[in-house]
Parts: structure tokens; sequence; C-alpha cells
């Protein structure tokens, strides 16, 4: 919506997926309507500490806690697509329901912040039991990488939390090969825990590099600044970086694998599944619309780059809503962050917003980082 401004895909009328149920038998409703009945669906399923369930699984299918666990993940997806649909309400002008949307924000942002922390990182999820999992407490699967990244995302980690949390993952799950799940791996088969248990240490998704979640964590750090480790994330994901393990990493350089063996495994470097992952359009999104900062918004183009300080300058070409957009960034003062000054076609812009174009326009805008 974002991208394209049409706002009409939003009153379509779409079918819901009724597995034994014949199409035209299906009952339907507006995509929109679709989107808030998954919101309340999220909220109406919690469990003991005001988290989502789990279910079977959530973006992790292979950790299958049993019974009514919670997923800290899910709170911070339902956090993000809240913050989404909020603006997405202010937008079209549903103030009303923007408002309940903030209260039930607030309702979960509350919940995690007094159940997530561990200490020196967010926990991952909760059993059935109440007993945490992605916790120091745990002697394998003491800290997951989406567990740290998400709460950044969704806005929900609070103070100083936030980096405390992201600087704990660069420490403790950070390889020259890329971000590791998870560590440390689990030695054995736990009924409780499910598939991930199955892999050997390092393998996958227990203690593996699994490259989908890399772009998370780069987002992460670009929101809150930290431009040299985005982009030293970015660099080792690469898939044309990594001509030189070459005999190590076994994967064509110019798509990615689902996975990487990671250094808990004496594989560690190898590369596993390519062209099967997700890490592709996610890392499209986080190197452009993050670490370039070039994103759409709804009221117009976004320019907002978090680079590493070593870069002076760089230019994008971006096409948008059938206009075309010169964009010429200069950083002369080595920051990673922050816009000092935009002038389109000449004329300053206040903000870092550029309001939409009309279609066949070509703009010159021209960004000073400060």
């Amino acid at each position: 919506l974002r991208e394209t401004g049409d706002r009409g895909f939003l009153d379509e009328e779409i079918t819901f997926y009724q597995k034994k149920v014949a199409l035209e038998d299906r009952p339907s409703a507006t995509v929109f309507e679709h989107l808030k009945r998954a919101l309340a669906y999220t909220k109406g399923n919690t469990g003991r500490h005001g988290l989502p369930l789990l279910g079977f699984a959530d973006w992790n299918d292979t950790v299958n806690l049993p019974g009514d666990a919670e997923s800290l993940m899910i709170a911070n997806l339902y956090g993000a697509a809240l913050d989404e649909t909020i603006a997405l309400c202010e937008f079209r002008g549903d103030s009303e329901l923007a408002e309940q949307y903030r209260a039930d924000y607030a309702a979960m942002k509350a919940a995690f912040n007094e159940h997530g922390w561990d200490g020196a990182w967010w926990r991952r999820y909760y059993t059935e039991v109440g007993e945490p999992v992605g916790s120091a407490q745990n002697e394998a699967g003491q800290i997951y990488a989406n567990g740290q990244s998400w709460p950044v995302i969704s806005g929900f980690a609070e103070g100083d939390r936030a980096a405390i949390a992201l600087d704990s993952a660069d420490e403790r799950l950070n390889t020259k090969f890329g971000l590791k799940l998870s560590t440390p791996g689990y030695r054995g088969y736990d009924p409780d825990l499910g598939g991930v248990s199955t892999y050997p240490p390092g393998a996958k998704e227990n203690g593996g590099i699994f490259l989908h979640s890399n772009p998370w964590m780069i987002v992460a750090n670009t929101r809150l600044g930290f431009g040299d480790r985005a982009y030293r994330y970015f660099q080792q994901i690469n898939p044309a970086a990594r001509n030189e393990d070459i005999g190590v990493y076994e994967v064509e350089p110019y798509c990615f694998a689902q996975n990487i063996l990671g250094d808990e495994h004496p594989q560690f470097g190898l590369g596993r599944n390519s062209w099967l992952s997700g890490t592709a359009s996610w890392m499209y999104q986080a190197s452009t619309q993050h670490i370039l900062g070039i994103r759409p918004a709804h009221e117009g183009l976004a320019i907002d780059p978090c680079v590493p300080s070593e870069w002076t300058e760089f230019r994008a070409v971006r096409r948008a809503r059938g206009a075309t957009y010169r964009i010429a960034v200069s950083n002369p003062n080595g920051v990673n962050k922050g816009v000092a000054r935009i002038a389109v076609n000449g004329e300053p812009v206040e903000g870092n917003i550029i309001p939409w174009a009309a279609p066949g326009k070509e703009l010159s805008v021209v960004v000073e980082m400060g």
C-alpha cells in the first residue's frame, strides 16, 4: 500500500480459506476485514503471561512446545502489525479504530516488557508451565536471534534494553559467515522442544546460521543507528562476497543459501539448500530501505539512511508510482544515521519525506546526512 498507494485494494472481497468447503460456498470479507480478524485472533489467544499462544509453531517451525506455550516473537510480530495498521487507519481517517489498536499495542508491549527480559537479552518462548526458553537459565538455546531483532522492529524494546540485547546477539550469535539462529545447540532429542532438537548442534535451526533471520537483525541495527554493524552483517552473508571461501561455502555466488552450518558443526561455513529461502526479498528490503534508507511511506518517499561511517556518499535511482527520483546522498561528517537537509529540484524539503510526485515526473534529490 505504501508502494502503490492503492487503498482500494483494502476494500476488495477475498474468500476465507476453508479446506473442505468449495470455493463458491466459502464466506468472504474485505481485505481490511481479514486484517482486523487476524489481529483480533492474536489478541484473543494468549497464555498465562498475556503473551500470544505458540500453537504448533511460529516462524521457527521446528520448535513445537506442547500445550499453551507462549511465543514472544509472535508478540512482537503482533506489535509490528498493529503499528502498521495504526498508520493505515490514520491514513484512512479511521481515528477511532487507530485509538483502539494503540491501546492493544500498549497492552502487549507492557506484557512483553514485564515477562520478556532475561537480564542481557530477550527470551524467546514460555513453556506451558511457565518456564522460559531462550534464557540464561537454559542449558542450551539460551539466546535466539529473532528474540533480539523483533523487539526493536516492533518498538516494544524499551530504554537501553534494545541496544543491550543487540550487543548480546553480536557477542554470542555472530560468526564470520553470519548470525546463528540460537546458541548453544541442543545436544539430543527433546520431545518437548520438537524438531529443533533432531538436528546436530550447528545445523539448521539448532544453532545453524539461518540466513532468513539475518536481514531482520540488519533492520533492527539500522533502527538504532548501528550502521557499521548493519553493513557488516550484510556483507557476511552477501553471496558475491563469499568467493574466497567457496571451497568451504559450496554455494553459487549469485543466490542465497537457506542456511550455513554454524561454528558448533565440524563443517562450519558449508552452505545448504540454495534457492530455498525468503532471504533474498528480505535482504533487498534491508539493504535498500534500511541501509540506504529509501523507503515508501503513505505520504511520500522517506529518506533515512543508516550507513557505515566510512561512506562519504552514495547515489541511487528510485522509481515509484510512475515517477523517478535521482538521489545523491553526502555524508561529510562520517555519521551512521541522521539527515541534516534535503532539497528536491533545488528546493528545501521539511523533514525527510518527499511528497509523492506525479507519474512521469523526474526529481533530483540532494541529501546531506548529519
